[in-house]
This record gives C-alpha cells, sequence and structure tokens, in this order.
C-alpha cells in the first residue's frame, strides 16, 4: 500500500470515529437526563455541590414548565436578531429541556469565578456552563428560588444572549419577574 493510500485510509477511519464519537454525544445530549453533568475542578471546593446544583436545575426545569416563565425565551433575541424561542425551535427542545443539554463544570480557581458575586458564568451560543462552586452552594442554600433563576440566566446566555447590556442583574430580574423566587 502506497503512503498516499495509507493517509487517505488514516483520514477516513479518523473522520469515522469523530463521526461515531458526535453521534453518542448527542444520543446523550438528548436523552433528557435530569441529572447534571458536573466535571469536577477542586474536589475540596465540591462539598454537596452536585446535590446544590443537582436542586437548583431541578427548580429551574419545574420553573420552566409554566407558561408564563417559559415565555422568557421571547423577550431576548441572539446577535442575529433572532429570538431565544426561535434558537430553541430550531433545535428542537423546550427551555425546560434544553437545562438537561447544559454542561456543568466547576469554575473554582478560574479567573471567571473570582468575582465573588459571580456564581456561573458561560458564554453565548456555549453549552458549558461553569458554577462558581462557593458562592454558587453558599446562594443555592441561601436562596433556593434565586440559584434556580441564575441557571435560567446562564441557559439564556448558552441560547445566545449576550451580556451588558442588558447586565446580569437585570437578566436576573427579569427572569424572577417572569419565574418567579
Amino acid at each position: 500500500m502506497s503512503g498516499r493510500d495509507a493517509r487517505s485510509r488514516t483520514g477516513r477511519i479518523v473522520s469515522l470515529l469523530t463521526l461515531t464519537f458526535s453521534i453518542l454525544r448527542a444520543q446523550d445530549a438528548f436523552s433528557g437526563s435530569e441529572v447534571p453533568r458536573l466535571e469536577v475542578g477542586d474536589p475540596a471546593a465540591l462539598s454537596g455541590l452536585n446535590e446544590v446544583l443537582s436542586n437548583a436545575i431541578r427548580d429551574a426545569r419545574s420553573k420552566l414548565s409554566e407558561p408564563a416563565c417559559s415565555q422568557i425565551f421571547t423577550d431576548y433575541r441572539d446577535a442575529g436578531g433572532r429570538t431565544l424561542q426561535a434558537n430553541l425551535d430550531a433545535l428542537e427542545r423546550t427551555g425546560k429541556g434544553y437545562v438537561s443539554w447544559l454542561n456543568f463544570y466547576d469554575g473554582y480557581g478560574l479567573p471567571r469565578c473570582a468575582d465573588r458575586g459571580t456564581l456561573a458564568s458561560t458564554s453565548p451560543g456555549s453549552r458549558i456552563v461553569y458554577i462558581c462552586s462557593p458562592q454558587f452552594r453558599e446562594k443555592q442554600l441561601r436562596t433556593p428560588g434565586l440559584a434556580a433563576a441564575i441557571i435560567i440566566n446562564e441557559e439564556l446566555h448558552s441560547l445566545g444572549l449576550g451580556e451588558n447590556p442588558p447586565s446580569s442583574q437585570a437578566i436576573t430580574a427579569r427572569v424572577i419577574a417572569r419565574c418567579g423566587r
């Protein structure tokens, strides 16, 4: 077999493996599992975070099952001018279902979690949400409804909502107005 044939064959194998991996990830993403996926950063910072995060996600999903709350996706648009509801529709997901599609990582020790006022962080269009474990855990224990609103806030960003404007506080206030605390 010539070098060119071997490279071509290797390329096909890599493509096939990539496709297989993508299909498996998609099946996992659409499984509807309500268990949050939490990647551990600093185990010492995670004391009870998985349970706290699970409670916040459960509360967020419960809120998003209410029609008034799910209207939050029509309140905002992405950078391309599409409503976040249109983005959900394109993905054939509901707001409640999309929360389970997010991947949560411990952001403890990352620059994005250095500000004690930051509870969670993501980038527009990303399905990765960094949970700032010490402050998020504290907020969930003291004000459970607010932690659920933060999860919904991060979901809005994941669907394409930028920030500043509107500020994180304004978004969270709007979520609370629509979904309750």
